[in-house]
C-alpha cells in the first residue's frame, strides 16, 4: 500500500517535471526560430501538452488540512491598506512625471517604465485587497 502511494507521488512529480521541460523546450524553440511556421507550431503544441501534463499531474492540489475556516484570518491588516494607498500616491506622482515628460516631447524613457511598473504593482496589491474583501 505504501509503495503504491509513493509510486503515484513519483508519477505525479515526474509528469510535472516533464511539463516543465516541455515548456522550456517550447520556449527555446520559439526564441530560436520565430520566423519558421514549423517551429512555431512545435512550440505551440509543446505549450499545450505541458499545460495538459501539469493539469493531469495535479501537483498543486490543496490538502484539506491547509484550508481554514477562521473568518479572522481573511481580514486585511492595516499595513496592506497603507501599502495600497501609498501605491496610489506613487502612481499619481509617476503619472505627473510622465505628463511632464510628454509636454517636453518624450525625450526620456524612465517615466514610461516607472508608470508601467507602479501600475502593475497597484494592480497586484489592489487585486489582492479586492479578493480579500469579496
Amino acid at each position: 500500500m505504501m509503495s503504491q502511494k509513493i509510486s503515484q507521488t513519483q508519477k505525479r512529480y515526474s509528469l510535472f517535471v516533464l511539463a516543465i521541460l516541455l515548456l522550456l523546450l517550447g520556449g527555446a524553440a520559439l526564441s530560436m526560430g520565430p520566423k519558421y511556421s514549423a517551429i512555431r507550431s512545435f512550440a505551440g503544441v509543446a505549450f499545450i501538452v505541458a499545460v495538459y501534463l501539469t493539469r493531469v499531474s495535479n501537483v498543486h492540489a490543496r490538502s484539506t488540512l491547509a484550508v481554514t475556516s477562521d473568518p479572522a484570518s481573511n481580514r486585511l491588516g492595516r499595513l496592506m491598506w497603507i501599502v495600497g494607498f501609498a501605491l496610489l500616491v506613487v502612481l499619481g506622482i509617476s503619472f505627473l512625471y510622465l505628463y511632464k515628460d510628454a509636454l517636453d516631447g518624450y525625450h526620456e524613457v524612465l517615466p514610461v517604465y516607472l508608470f508601467a511598473g507602479v501600475g502593475i504593482a497597484c494592480a497586484g496589491v489592489w487585486g489582492y485587497i479586492a479578493s480579500k474583501l469579496v
